[in-house]
């Protein structure tokens, strides 16, 4: 694997986060693939398979030292970070007194996160969601559809963490993913996003879905400026030019900062 991995161990790519927004808290928030009313009665049927047999193993970009210079400048922040990477990351914001919040399409998937990070959780009802959350209410998931979640209620975010939302979504449906993100966005926010790039064929077309940073800057452009913080070699994995028949597949790290 080229790129980044190079030389990083795994702990100096679990303190990418807390490194890229030099903040002692973080108010995380999170989404699934896919949260969207029409596509959940597919995704419960398809999760019991397994998770997206498209997830790479690795979080890879997201949790390394970042070469940009940009940071959060103050103290407290809220973050929006996508739920489905379970790993002991999310525990770790959590035990480091961050305060995470996620939103997820269907309840398995979140029962099994709190199964697997060993934490206690009471249920809240909502109209429009239902709040798996912690006793501290440090850390929160809700499950609903994304489209109808109530921006008012959930808040303004300075952070968002997006691997593996956008590249997810139809096509059809990135303007209104993009118009509601931004409606949660602060005025100093710091927007991490990873794409990927690939030339889609009649046979694979995602997900992941092709990306291309035009496509980014043209649904954020209006409000942020973009930086390519890595560009990450995913063509060994053996699906690129196995089932998914591609000659080549790069993963882009992106970063949105207010524009200036």
């Amino acid at each position: 694997m080229s790129g980044f991995l190079s030389g990083s161990s795994l702990q100096d790519r679990k303190t990418f986060l807390e490194q890229k927004l030099a903040v002692p808290a973080i108010h995380v928030l999170g989404i699934s693939l896919v949260c969207v009313h029409e596509r959940l009665s597919l995704w419960d049927i398809r999760w019991p398979e397994g998770p997206a047999k498209w997830h790479f193993k690795n979080n890879r970009a997201l949790l390394r030292p970042p070469r940009s210079s940009k940071s959060l400048p103050t103290v407290t922040r809220r973050m929006f970070r996508w739920l489905r990477i379970k790993t002991d990351n999310k525990n770790r914001f959590y035990d480091n007194g961050h305060t995470v919040v996620g939103i997820e399409g269907i309840t398995k998937p979140v029962l099994e996160f709190f199964s697997e990070q060993q934490l206690e959780y009471n249920i809240q009802e909502l109209p429009w969601a239902k709040i798996y959350q912690t006793s501290d209410e440090r850390l929160k998931i809700y499950v609903c559809d994304l489209f109808n979640i109530d921006a008012k209620q959930m808040g303004q975010f300075d952070a968002v963490w997006d691997r593996g939302s956008l590249v997810a979504i139809y096509e059809e449906d990135r303007k209104k993913y993009s118009t509601l993100m931004k409606s949660l966005l602060g005025s100093d926010f710091r927007y991490l996003v990873a794409v990927m790039h690939y030339t889609p064929h009649e046979g694979f077309s995602g997900p992941p879905r092709n990306v291309p940073n035009e496509t980014v800057q043209q649904l954020f452009g209006d409000v942020s400026n973009l930086e390519v913080l890595e560009i990450i070699d995913m063509s060994s994995d053996e699906r690129v030019k196995g089932s998914w028949g591609l000659d080549k597949m790069n993963e882009f790290v992106l970063l949105l900062t207010p524009k200036s």
